[in-house]
């Protein structure tokens, strides 16, 4: 996963952490701290955690592969 190109695009849409997060419990279940785990490299999103993320942020499918499953 790029960790920063994620923050990138919650930057881009104008959101603090806490909005992206309450963005996200619209479509699924991510808690802070499994955002913050996940984004110092201790834990993985799930798949559907993916897919919330990816919802919540309008990602298309080009930008969802680049973040999330980046080599």
């Amino acid at each position: 996963m790029d960790g920063n190109q994620l923050k990138a695009q919650i930057v881009l849409k104008g959101l603090k952490i806490e909005e992206f997060l309450s963005r996200v419990s619209r479509f699924g279940k991510l808690d802070r701290n499994k955002y913050y785990r996940v984004m110092r490299g201790e834990d993985e999103f799930d798949r559907s955690e993916i897919i919330a993320i990816s919802k919540a942020l309008n990602l298309n499918e080009e930008d969802m592969m680049r973040i999330f499953f980046k080599d």
